[in-house]
């Protein structure tokens, strides 16, 4: 049984060792065959760098050989450079055939060291795997040492195993030997596609020396044509030159005459320039002047624009569009003095000044209608109404003009003529207020007291700071009885025009007949010391009619100013 299981052991052992050994050949095995696969790939990597260096060598050479030609003429400096990529000299193709060779042999060169090494490296490997075979030989000796029998296989058969490997070296070198010849071939083939290269150029060199030799008879003729012309341009030249200092000094002299011009013109520029400021501030002082109802100053001050534009119109001629700009001057100016004139009661004088502006201007209708205006402060209402007429044929849009001519025919006491001109007033301009209360006042004269008040009304709603609109409502209001509502409008009328005598007087007959006597008193007084001295006679009759009625206030007053009631 012992004898047996030592057997059954020796034999497991065995199978064992083998299978190890196995292993380890098939691993030994694998390396060497990675080794020279890496050798091998290495070898082919540095073959191909070696060839595509030799290759890009001969590129740079061919691409960096060009031929230089300096032609220089007796006529000119210049310096002709011709460069042509395909042209080579004799001299240059010896240098490329030199530099070839040296390329040749460098390859050559590359080639036998590559070899070496890779024999080198073989011979490494193998010596390598000589000593790992001897090592697995010791291992599997010392491995099996109690079994003789077995050693001697694993002997026998790594004797077999190592002219396997003889044979395979001697396979491998063989090999590496046909790599060698092809290579050879390659490079053979090589040399005699590069002298064929050369021949071509050659030829092509030849080839290209006639037209080159042409070429430089093409350029000598066109350098003698260019001279040519350059003396010719020379000449032309300087007789443009001698036509530049020409017109240089016309020029300077030009450029002067307008330097001198445009001074003067410059001058005269700032000196209008100046007036017209003068001007302007006149007028800008007038207006300030004629809204704060300083009149005779306002009236200074057109005098003013009228001198100074006298002075203006001298430099111009009639007929030029500057003598009509400031010919224009006058027509405001002489406007404007008429309207400062008619509110200082000068009428007649007024409408001297509109009769001037007319003048000048015959179709300013504004002239037209305001010289209207101070012929009916004259009383002269039929001649007020002409200059409506003219100024509303002038500009049938004119509200004014039909608001003021309705005023002329309300004096003469044409009211319903004065009603459709006010009409026409309000169509034009529905936001006239003036017209508005005119209108009323003649409704109020034609006794239609409500419609006139409706007329107020609007008036007031127009423009409610108006004195004299509250005033004609309270009139109508009072007409009505509505004495208390009238009171109302002259309260208002008295607080926006403090010195309207009229309102206190209307104001106290109101009073009288809501039966207030001591306060239509106080207005009555009131009344007389605001009237102006041509109204007190009027005002001072009318106070002695009602003392003569019996009103006590009136009665009081014509005591205390010895008035006597048989007036």
């Amino acid at each position: 049984m012992e004898v047996n299981n030592t057997n059954n052991n020796n034999n497991s052992k065995y199978k064992n060792n083998t299978c190890i050994m196995i292993i380890l050949f098939i691993l030994a095995f694998g390396a060497f065959s990675g080794i020279y696969f890496l050798h091998t790939k290495n070898i082919e990597s540095r073959f191909n760098k070696a060839l595509e260096n030799y290759s890009l060598n001969i590129q740079t050479i061919i691409s960096n050989t060009t031929i230089d030609k300096t032609v220089t003429t007796n006529e000119s400096e210049n310096t002709i450079t011709i460069n042509n990529e395909f042209i080579i000299s004799e001299e240059i193709a010896n240098n490329f055939k030199s530099t070839f060779d040296i390329n040749t042999r460098m390859l050559e060169s590359s080639m036998a060291e590559i070899m070496k090494n890779s024999n080198d490296v073989l011979s490494f490997w193998f010596a390598f795997l000589s000593v790992i075979m001897i090592v697995f030989t010791f291992a599997g000796i010392f491995i099996n040492n109690n079994i003789l029998s077995e050693s001697k296989e694993n002997l026998e058969y790594i004797e077999n195993l190592k002219k396997e490997m003889e044979e395979f070296k001697y396979e491998s070198k063989k090999l590496i030997s046909d790599i060698d010849i092809e290579t050879q071939k390659n490079i053979n083939k090589q040399q005699d596609n590069i002298n064929k290269f050369i021949q071509d150029v050659n030829k092509q060199y030849k080839e290209t020396s006639y037209y080159i030799d042409k070429e430089k008879m093409h350029i000598n003729d066109t350098m003698n044509s260019i001279k040519n012309e350059l003396e010719k341009l020379k000449f032309e030249n300087e007789k443009a030159f001698d036509n530049i200092n020409k017109i240089k000094y016309e020029s300077y002299k030009s450029i002067e005459n307008i330097k001198k011009q445009a001074e003067e013109e410059t001058k005269k520029l700032i000196e209008e320039n100046n007036i017209n400021i003068q001007i302007s501030n006149l007028f800008n002082s007038a207006y300030q002047a004629y809204n704060n109802k300083e009149y005779n100053e306002s009236i200074n001050y057109y005098n003013q624009i009228i001198e100074t534009t006298d002075d203006l119109l001298k430099e111009y001629d009639e007929n030029s569009e500057k003598y009509s700009q400031y010919k224009n001057n006058y027509l405001i100016a002489y406007n404007n003095i008429g309207n400062a004139k008619k509110n200082l009661g000068l009428y007649e004088e007024a409408i001297k000044d509109y009769d001037k502006a007319i003048e000048l201007d015959t179709n300013n209708s504004m002239a037209y209608n305001n010289r209207g205006i101070a012929k009916k402060n004259l009383g002269l209402n039929e001649e007020a109404i002409k200059d409506y007429d003219k100024a509303i044929e002038l500009n049938p849009d004119y509200s004014n003009a039909y608001n003021n001519r309705g005023n002329s025919k309300y004096n003469l006491e044409l009211y319903e003529e004065a009603i459709k001109d006010y009409d026409k007033a309000i169509e034009l301009n529905s936001n006239n207020a003036s017209a508005y209360n005119n209108r009323g006042n003649s409704k109020y004269n034609l006794k239609q007291y409500e419609e006139s008040i409706k007329d107020y009304d609007k008036a007031i709603e127009l423009n409610p700071n108006n004195s004299d609109y509250y005033y004609n409502r309270g009139n109508a209001k009072r007409i009505l009885k509505q004495y208390e509502e009238a009171i109302k409008d002259y309260d208002k009328a008295i607080e926006l025009n403090t010195n309207n005598f009229m309102a206190y007087y209307n104001r106290g007959l109101a009073k009288l007949y809501l039966g207030h006597n001591e306060e239509a008193y106080n207005d009555l007084i009131k009344c007389y010391d605001l009237a102006d001295d041509t109204s007190k006679k009027e005002y001072e009759q009318k106070i002695i009619d009602l003392a003569k009625h019996n009103n006590e206030a009136a009665i009081k007053i014509c005591d205390e100013k010895g008035w006597e009631l048989s007036k």
